[in-house]
């Protein structure tokens, strides 16, 4: 028969096992962002006093090329997707700091705008759009499925799939290149449109995804090193309708 001092004792150890089992997974799960890691050398960025209102959000671009890190940009009204830009000879450095300092710096620099880490991609909007229910990218979105399709099509899939749908039928215009031929697999389990770009963008690798507001709505996907290498496509805004 067993003592009842040995049960508790055996409690005791299966409640510390299940403590130590717990704290093990919970630190197994957490993995240090890319963006707090250190980026190598002195991080440059464009002086922003010699940059137009519609160029601002380059600096974004330019932080996530050389912290090798996806970033999403929601321009301001009026404004297409801004154009890719080199730091230049009046460069600025921010010396050697991380993506996440280097954003946090950005964002004082437009007032209007704030980011979040997005599973990994930083994101930066106009901060009334975050909880905006009428703002295109807090739409509802259905869940989807693509394995191994082109990058082009799984974008139109995606827009297709916004509740309600914000594909703007049109004729693509041919062309090729390593972003437009590149295959992606996503696994979209449902959620808002912004959710659901992020994904594409997590599933192509490093690259820039932007909302611009030309007079209508366009989405492009932009490979961070080619600039030239992008894919686009118009969005049915519900204001449109």
């Amino acid at each position: 028969m067993v003592s009842k001092s040995r049960v508790d004792e055996r409690m005791r150890h299966l409640v510390l096992a299940s403590i130590v089992l717990a704290l093990v997974a919970v630190l197994h799960g957490q993995s240090p962002s890319k963006l707090d890691e250190p980026i190598h050398g002195e991080l440059l960025i464009t002086d922003p006093s010699i940059l137009r209102p519609c160029q601002v959000g380059a600096l974004v671009a330019q932080i996530g090329r050389q912290a090798r890190v996806p970033v999403g940009l929601d321009q301001p009204p009026d404004c297409p997707p801004g154009p890719w830009i080199s730091p230049g000879d009046r460069a600025r450095s921010l010396g050697t700091i991380s993506a996440r300092e280097a954003f946090d710096r950005v964002v004082m620099m437009m007032p209007m705008y704030s980011w979040k880490e997005m599973d990994g991609v930083a994101v930066f909007r106009p901060t009334a759009s975050w909880d905006d229910p009428r703002n295109l990218l807090n739409l509802p979105t259905k869940d989807f499925n693509a394995t191994n399709r082109k990058i082009d099509n799984v974008l139109h899939l995606l827009l297709r799939s916004v509740q309600p749908a914000v594909f703007y039928p049109h004729t693509d215009v041919p062309r090729s290149g390593r972003l437009h031929d590149r295959l992606v697999t996503v696994d979209f389990p449902g959620g808002t449109m912004l959710e659901a770009v992020n994904a594409l963008v997590r599933a192509g690798g490093e690259l820039e995804w932007q909302l611009g507001h030309p007079g209508h709505e366009v989405i492009t996907l932009t490979n961070l090193d080619l600039p030239a290498d992008l894919v686009m496509a118009p969005v049915l805004a519900p204001s449109v309708r």
